[in-house]
């Protein structure tokens, strides 16, 4: 008899987190020393990151993506596996998506091929199933343009309040209709728990200043936001007053890379909530948020976009 969950699950405390958007493979070309170029790849895209944080932070997790029946889907598969994630994917016939980042003034610029810009989940009854049964339901780069696959989330996620955290993370190259994004991101925001916003993100969706995003995103119904400005820190507010901000956490050794920041962060703030509850005092809000800024620090001391389960933890990290 098959233990998978039906459809008509209900949230349950003891189910893993389900993380809903991306997973790829990067292909990441470096400029060396002495000229030309050199080449590394690594499995990526910005849910399959965070589902990697989350359970370096010991939360259970499972993973719903678009990947292909290939080379580059089994690399994902079999990542995943190590790490004990559990992956639910829709599997599309335009194979599994590859991003290659160039370098271009100290941060590589990237470019996504077809089977990127093609990512689809189907929302079938084992993704609904994790869905419903999660006790929270984590979405980052997902593609709120696309009208069917932003119907089918609204109809999965069942009280959204208690359970929907959000982060846009608009990538350039995969959004093909900003306006429509927006539209329904700010459609998912509006019954949203928490959503992460970082000072790209209102640029590239809102054209606005981060502060006025932030705002914004509270008008529009979502309870907690937490926004990130790089090298400055970042801040969390709520519907209920808090308002807290922290910089950034100085860590020993050099930073290797930015990548996985943001996710860095949002997956951070997903565990304290998952761990901890939402914050309803002002010293909460402040230790979540300086915890996702130390792992955020963590993370670009690292190759790769994700701290690995063998990458140290700074004791902040650990700390609820």
């Amino acid at each position: 008899m098959s233990s998978k969950p039906t459809a008509k699950a209900r949230p349950t405390s003891d189910a893993p987190v389900v993380v809903i958007g991306d997973a790829i493979v990067t292909e990441l070309r470096e400029t060396e020393a002495r000229g030309g170029l050199t080449s590394r790849s690594y499995v990526s895209g910005s849910a399959l990151n965070v589902a990697m944080a989350l359970a370096r932070l010991g939360v259970p997790v499972a993973l719903i993506s678009s990947i292909g029946d290939d080379a580059d889907g089994r690399r994902i598969r079999d990542h995943l596996g190590k790490r004990g994630i559990h992956f639910a994917p829709s599997v599309s016939l335009a194979g599994t998506g590859r991003a290659l980042g160039e370098p271009a003034d100290g941060e590589p610029l990237y470019t996504f091929d077809d089977a990127a810009r093609a990512r689809r989940i189907r929302f079938d009854d084992e993704q609904v199933a994790l869905i419903r049964a999660a006790p929270f339901v984590a979405i980052s780069g997902f593609a709120f343009d696309d009208k069917k696959q932003h119907r089918r989330l609204l109809e999965a996620v069942i009280r959204p309040q208690e359970r929907l955290l959000l982060d846009p993370n608009p990538r350039l190259g995969l959004v093909d209709d900003p306006v429509a994004f927006l539209d329904n991101f700010e459609r998912h925001v509006s019954s949203a728990l928490f959503a992460h916003l970082s000072d790209n993100d209102a640029d590239l969706l809102l054209e606005a200043p981060l502060d006025e995003a932030t705002s914004d995103m509270l008008d529009l119904g979502a309870t907690h936001v937490i926004a990130t400005e790089g090298n400055r820190g970042g801040r969390w507010v709520n519907r209920a007053g808090i308002d807290v901000a922290e910089p950034i956490v100085e860590l020993p050794g050099d930073i290797v890379d930015t990548m996985g920041a943001g996710d860095a962060v949002f997956a951070t703030a997903v565990a304290s909530i998952v761990q901890g509850g939402v914050p309803h005092q002002v010293a909460d809000a402040r230790r979540i948020l300086k915890r996702a800024m130390t792992v955020a620090a963590a993370t670009v001391r690292v190759t790769g976009s994700f701290l690995a389960a063998d990458d140290d933890l700074p004791p902040a990290a650990d700390a609820l």
